[in-house]
């Protein structure tokens, strides 16, 4: 006999809770067929209908309450029903009734709440696991067996985080939810046929369901049934595989196959990415996905304090294109629930080991590198760098582009999805007017063998003018585009995080990555020479001085000189040592030879060019001669004879190798800029000369290959045609004439598969002055290692040179002019330095002077061009006269000189 505490358990609690969750499967169901079937002219349709009984019944209300007639009638009905009531016939009968309302009424009173309370414990959970569902897009029931099985594993997947997972929570719900959902993705009429049932749902009669088509339906139906998936998250990586079984029959794997096409691409999760079709592995047990992303659970916590913005402020009102105080603070809300969320122990102590490592990690790069980086310069004189109009400094900035990159990474997903680009967001980063975004690429990614549409197509989705540099690189896509907030790098911050140990002994740096690492710039045995390009204003110059000083800086003048050439003017005049009592006098220590002007003194350009030709071979002699095959180890062996390495470092050289044309044949062998700077790319590896080669443009007719074929550095900054990013950058496939930031480069000094992108600081001509002023004042003063007298006394002597055409040195201007020169100030320098005016005459000093071009008045611009056209003219004349009188002078000496001899010889003899 049943136990009256049994009775009581099922009815207090076995048949309420059956009967709510019953009722809430009734009501689920409904939601859905109403959802299903929701129409809004039905809807219309039904609220008119209601709309209108509800008026009627109101209608009638007033009239049976306000209208006499029917008062009056309402009376003696109520006066006829209690005369009928109030009979003793009726009494027993009405007792019996009140008997029988009391009854339902303490029923209620004494079950109500046993089904209020089942209620509550089924619909409360109940409705939580139906959003869940509709969240997932999974059947109420799936949800629900995948948020049980959690609730019951929850001690086991505590315990996984000291063995190491790192996000074993959701690992677990993640793998369960790829099961449902690839089963959910088989049509449900392949389910029906292993119950029996046909496409309608009616049960198989006599065999129908026995066909092959249907017996292929069931064995899909039954592979899909043992589908497995694992998600496992640790050691920096978040692994990810479902295998779906293979059947044994070739047709049943064609229709499975079939039926998982494209599913990679609709199973996404963070981290995840799945390859769009599976892969069938036998060795596994059937059909494959698999992803391996790297995942640092700290990443996903953000910055607590980037969470909090202020919704009221100008940038946030709607007018002003912003998203509104509301929609801020919801994204507040939202953060903060998201951050605490992710606050793991594997978050919290990835981050807390991040900051251990920034903090506390020692640099060993000194005990690991051939020589030890000084730290020559005096950084207090570089200024801490601000934003020029707002005075915010970078630190300000950082926080300011990272919000604005943060806010336009959903944007940039869905355009790379509109592209059908399969990738996972990893993270972003900013630096310079740039945001970097990062994502991985699945592993089977169809990438367009050309990015210029996708690129376009991004600009024009996020309403953009500045057109976004895609590339890949091990597995994963790089988004660079402009963010709008520019960071300045501050160089000091540079200098200071160089790694106390350097490869080589030309160790600079070019500028820092969007995640403040340093990128280094080395010229040794891997790479003796770069070629580095950027058109006017992109600061090709400032990126050259900030590589320069950085050099200078971590070595000592004995173990360095450097040559500087300008093809096109005097940029480095300021870097001269012998020009006493200049506003530019500021030596510098390092400076192998006076600075040379291609534009204004193209003689002295040639002749130093071929100063290092013939220093080049007067070294590997000299190393043939001590047994020795490269500068180090003649150094090393002999250190009382150690010789410097030689950076020579040449702006515009196509302008150089261009005056080629203005040679004679017989001049091209001694006096050539092209064969010599091929010689020295060829030659000059071994015996520590090394080469810089910067010009503002990398089109093939002004960048001979022979040259750039033996120059495997490169490096560059923006460029105005998309063909140039061939010789720029070969083999890298980033279109560097899309890049608009000022000291904005890419550098490929490792190698055009292992590129860095990043930003240049920005150093001052006061600022470049008293870096040199500090290079003297602990280096002391040094003299140049060749004067040009001596320069250009070895090219008058390194050719035949018949008694007619004895050379000679003609004097140069103490300071340079310029193209910006004013033209009378250029007059006054051609009367006095004839000889030189016209040995330059065909250089943009005179012929594109800034007067001359910019001038508005057409017959001013005329007059101005004649005035310099007659005075060349009437220097020419006193050039000639000028070189007569030294041809005399020297014949003169010659034989003054014969004369003195042939006395002396003579008293000998007597």
């Amino acid at each position: 006999m049943v136990s009256n505490q049994t009775l009581a358990i099922v009815f207090y609690w076995v048949l309420p809770l059956s009967i709510a969750l019953g009722t809430f499967f009734i009501a689920l169901k409904i939601a859905h067929v109403s959802y299903e079937r929701a129409d809004n002219d039905r809807i219309w349709k039904f609220s008119l209908t209601v709309g209108i009984i509800v008026g009627l019944m109101g209608l009638a209300y007033f009239v049976f309450t306000t209208v006499p007639i029917f008062k009056e009638i309402l009376h003696y009905l109520k006066y006829g029903l209690d005369l009928v009531l109030g009979l003793p016939v009726l009494a027993p009968i009405k007792q019996q009734i009140t008997v029988g309302i009391n009854t339902i009424i303490n029923f209620i009173k004494n079950w109500l709440p046993v089904y209020v309370r089942a209620f509550i414990i089924i619909w409360l959970p109940a409705c939580a696991v139906w959003v869940q569902s509709l969240i997932w897009r999974i059947k109420f029931s799936r949800a629900l067996n995948v948020i049980v099985q959690t609730i019951v594993m929850y001690p086991v997947l505590c315990f996984r985080y000291l063995l190491g997972y790192q996000t074993p929570f959701f690992d677990f719900v993640q793998s369960w939810l790829y099961v449902t959902k690839v089963k959910e993705n088989i049509s449900d009429s392949y389910f029906e046929a292993l119950q029996g049932r046909d496409d309608t749902g009616k049960e198989f009669d006599k065999g129908q369901g026995g066909t092959e088509r249907n017996q292929k339906i069931k064995s899909v139906a039954l592979a899909v049934r043992q589908t497995h998936a694992v998600v496992k998250t640790a050691n920096g990586v978040r692994h990810a595989q479902i295998v779906i079984r293979h059947s044994r029959e070739t047709a049943t794997d064609q229709v499975l196959e079939q039926q998982l096409k494209g599913q990679g691409l609709r199973l996404s999760a963070p981290s995840i990415r799945f390859q769009e079709d599976p892969l069938l592995n036998p060795d596994k047990g059937g059909y494959i996905f698999d992803s391996d992303v790297q995942y640092n659970p700290s990443d996903a916590l953000g910055s607590w304090l980037g969470i909090f913005t202020n919704p009221f402020s100008a940038d946030k009102r709607i007018k002003n294109g912003g998203i509104g105080a509301i929609a801020t603070m919801k994204q507040m809300y939202l953060g903060i629930i998201y951050y605490l969320v992710h606050l793991t122990p594997s978050a919290i102590y990835e981050r807390a080991k991040t900051i251990a490592k920034d903090k506390y990690t020692p640099d060993l790069t000194s005990s690991r590198s051939k020589y030890q980086a000084q730290q020559n310069l005096d950084l207090s004189v570089v200024p801490e760098p601000v934003d020029q109009d707002t005075g915010e400094t970078v630190d300000m900035l950082k926080e300011k582009a990272l919000k604005v990159a943060n806010d336009r990474t959903s944007e940039v997903t869905d355009a790379l999805t509109r592209y059908k680009i399969n990738v996972s967001f990893d993270n972003v980063q900013v630096g310079g007017n740039t945001a970097v975004y990062d994502y991985t690429l699945s592993r089977s990614t169809n990438l367009p063998t050309d990015w210029k549409k996708t690129q376009e197509g991004l600009a024009n989705f996020l309403k953009t003018s500045d057109i976004p540099i895609i590339r890949t690189t091990k597995g994963h896509l790089l988004v660079t585009m402009v963010n709008g907030v520019n960071i300045p790098v501050d160089f000091r911050e540079m200098i200071e995080k160089r790694p106390k140990g350097v490869p080589e002994i030309i160790s600079g740096l070019a500028g820092l990555d969007a995640m403040g690492n340093v990128i280094d710039f080395v010229l040794g045995d891997k790479n003796p020479h770069a070629m580095l390009f950027g058109k006017t204003g992109t600061g090709k110059t400032v990126l050259i001085m900030n590589i320069l000083y950085s050099i200078m800086s971590a070595t000592d003048p004995k173990h360095l000189k450097i040559v500087y050439i300008d093809g096109k003017g005097n940029s480095f005049e300021f870097m001269r040592t012998d020009n006493h009592g200049a506003p530019s006098y500021h030596p510098n220590p390092f400076v192998y030879a006076q600075p040379a002007d291609g534009s204004g003194d193209i003689d002295y350009a040639r002749a130093l060019v071929q100063h290092m030709v013939r220093e080049c071979r007067r070294r590997i002699d000299l190393f043939k001669k001590k047994g020795v095959s490269k500068l180090s180890e003649f150094n090393r062996k002999f250190p009382e004879e150690a010789l410097p390495e030689i950076l020579m470092v040449v702006d515009e050289f196509s302008a150089l190798t261009d005056s080629d044309a203005t040679l004679k044949a017989s001049e091209l062998a001694e006096k050539g800029m092209t064969d010599a700077f091929e010689y020295l790319a060829k030659m000059a590896r071994s015996v520590g000369i090394r080469m810089i080669l910067a010009n503002q443009t990398a089109r093939k007719e002004k960048v001979p290959g022979r040259i750039t074929a033996n120059v495997t550095g490169r490096i560059s900054l923006g460029v105005s045609e998309t063909i140039e990013s061939d010789i720029a950058l070969p083999s890298s496939d980033v279109d560097v004439s899309l890049i608009s930031q000022p000291g904005e480069f890419y550098s490929a000094m490792h190698g055009p598969r292992n590129l860095q992108h990043g930003n240049a600081p920005y150093l001052s001509d006061d600022v470049m002055y008293a870096l040199n002023d500090s290079l003297e004042k602990k280096f002391g003063h040094q003299d140049y290692v060749v004067t040009r007298d001596e320069v250009m006394k070895e090219m008058g002597e390194s050719g035949d040179v018949s008694e007619n055409e004895t050379t000679y040195l003609y004097p140069l201007p103490p300071t340079m002019p310029t193209v910006n020169t004013p033209v009378l100030d250029l007059i006054n320098v051609i009367n006095a330095y004839p000889e030189w005016a016209i040995a330059n005459s065909k250089s943009d000093i005179f012929m594109r002077n800034k007067e001359i071009q910019s001038e508005l008045d057409n017959k001013e611009r005329q007059r101005k061009a004649k005035l310099i056209k007659n005075t060349l003219i009437a220097a020419a004349e006193k050039a000639e006269d000028n070189k007569k009188a030294r041809l005399a002078s020297q014949h003169k000496a010659v034989g003054d000189a014969v004369a003195t001899t042939t006395a002396g010889m003579d008293g000998e003899a007597m």
